[in-house]
This record gives structure tokens, sequence and C-alpha cells, in this order.
């Protein structure tokens, strides 16, 4: 006989739909729980100059083909009051809080950080690879723009209504 599959609960399927929706953690650091939520639509119009040399570093990573946790750990570095002014924003936390940080606690705020807001940099990369393409493009088509293989006609050959070519019906 048959097993009957049961029917997954509604409200997961609803928590996971939310979740893809609008991702956010929550982890407690120092007693506190802590909600770390993607950056909105307009929050990231707002905080792209604070990201932007981030992004610059992070989109020389991925042209190298280093995708490693390393080396997005080394533009963090590079960037490291930008890209923590980025964590408190997303937290809702002050900056001198994450200052304080111990190692552990400060490693688990970046990581989980980096984990919902990741596809954030992510969609910026892939913004700009798109454009980087499509000026490669317009450029490559300009130039290909040269002369053409075959001459013009002359101006006088195309308006003359008579051909000498045209057999008369006589």
């Amino acid at each position: 006989m048959a097993k009957r599959i049961e029917k997954p609960q509604q409200d997961e399927d609803h928590q996971d739909d939310l979740e893809v929706l609008n991702p956010e953690r929550e982890l407690t650091i120092q007693g506190e729980v802590i909600t770390v939520r993607e950056y909105g639509f307009v929050e990231g119009l707002k905080i792209r100059p604070i990201a932007q040399p981030f992004i610059e570093s992070l989109n020389q990573v991925f042209k190298a083909g280093d995708l490693s946790t390393e080396a997005v750990l080394m533009a963090v570095g590079e960037h490291v009051d930008a890209v923590l002014q980025l964590v408190a924003i997303s937290a809702d936390v002050e900056l001198e809080w994450v200052h304080q940080l111990g190692d552990s606690d400060g490693q688990n705020l970046l990581m989980t950080w980096w984990g919902v807001n990741g596809p954030f940099f992510v969609r910026a990369l892939q913004t700009r690879a798109i454009t980087e393409l499509m000026e490669a493009q317009r450029k490559a088509n300009r130039h290909s723009d040269g002369p053409t293989s075959t001459p013009t006609s002359s101006t006088a050959a195309m308006t003359s209504t008579e051909s000498d070519a045209t057999p008369n019906d006589n």
C-alpha cells in the first residue's frame, strides 16, 4: 500500500517566501539580539557613495576570478571603515558599538552581514559587467562602420529615366 505524503505546512512555505523577499538574520552579540537586514532599494541608493570604493575592489576580485572568502576579506580590509559603516547601517547599531566588538563577535556580525547583503553587491557587479559589455559592443559597432565594400552610384546614373539596356518595344 502506498504511503500518504503529507503536505508541508503553509506557514513554513510563506516563511521561505518572506526570506527570499526580505532576507534578514538575527544573532545574539553580547546578550543583545541584533537583526541584520538587507538594504532596501532607496537605502541602497543612499549608501552607494559609501559602498562604491568597496564595490570597485570587489570588481577587481571578481575580474581576477578569485571568489574566495579570503579575497573578499582582503577587499573588506582595504575599505574597513566604509564596510563597518555599512554593517552598522544594516544592523541598525551605532558604529561605535561595532568598533568595540571582540574578534569572535565582530567576525560573526561581518559574516552575517555578508550573507544577508552579499547579493546587493553581486547585483552591483552584474550591472557593471553588463554595462561594460554593452559599451564594448557599442565601440566594436562604431569601429566596424568603416567604408563600404562597393562604391556608391553617381547621382547622374541614379536619376536617369532612360536606359540603353532596355529593349525598344516598337
